[in-house]
Order: C-alpha cells, then sequence, then structure tokens
C-alpha cells in the first residue's frame, strides 16, 4: 500500500527519482529507488538529520519541526514526517537537480497527507 503512494508520487512528478518511508528510529518500510542507492543506509541517515534538525528548531524556539530540504549539487533531498498513529514516520524524497522546488515540495506532501490519511484509517 505505501509502495503504491510511493509510486504515484514518482509519476506525478518526472524529477522525483527515489523515496523512501522509514521509522524514526533509522529502519525503512517502503523504498522506491533507482540504481544501487540502499534504503537502509537512507533510512538511517534521514533519522539523524531529522533528529538534529527537531533539536535545531527546539533551541531557536522556531516550533515544531515540519520539513528539511537539503540542497546538493546534483539535486535536493526532502524530509518531512508523517502522520501515523502508533508511530512517527519519516519520507525522504530524492530529486534531481532541475526540480521545481514548489513542485516537488507540493508533491511530497500531498504524498505525506495521503499516506497519513491512510494510517488513520488502519
Amino acid at each position: 500500500m505505501i509502495n503504491h503512494h510511493l509510486d504515484a508520487l514518482m509519476q506525478q512528478e518526472q524529477e522525483i527519482c527515489g523515496a523512501v518511508v522509514s521509522t524514526v528510529d533509522g529502519f525503512h518500510v517502503a523504498a522506491r529507488l533507482t540504481g544501487s542507492l540502499s534504503a537502509e543506509k537512507l533510512s538511517a541517515m534521514a533519522s539523524s538529520l531529522l533528529a538534529i534538525n527537531e533539536a535545531v528548531c527546539r533551541e531557536s524556539s522556531m516550533g515544531e519541526c515540519r520539513d528539511l530540504v537539503v540542497e546538493a549539487s546534483q539535486g535536493r533531498i526532502l524530509l518531512m514526517d508523517v502522520p501515523h498513529p502508533a508511530q512517527k514516520l519519516i519520507l525522504t524524497v530524492l530529486c534531481r537537480a532541475k526540480t521545481t522546488m514548489g513542485k516537488a515540495l507540493w508533491s511530497a506532501r500531498s504524498c505525506r497527507e495521503s499516506l497519513g490519511r491512510v494510517f488513520s484509517r488502519t
């Protein structure tokens, strides 16, 4: 079921080249990745990045952490929480360099909300 939503995300935005849903403690739940990318490694690193981001938000009194955008020379990485009644999940989205940031964020947030609705019914 989660893979269906990740497939839809990647079909909706052609510049998204991968997506992973993982737990906050770094274990991958579902992934759609190209090439030799490791869902396990990405999940572990996303967990660490989100934890650091949440600490920075707390220390700077900027409120609750929502999303993290990493700008790299070859593209962007989006990290965002996924609503789940039992456990916090992370959606990691890999985007190519020519991605329009607004479209990628909109698509990723739509995927997150769709997953949240699915999880709230289970």
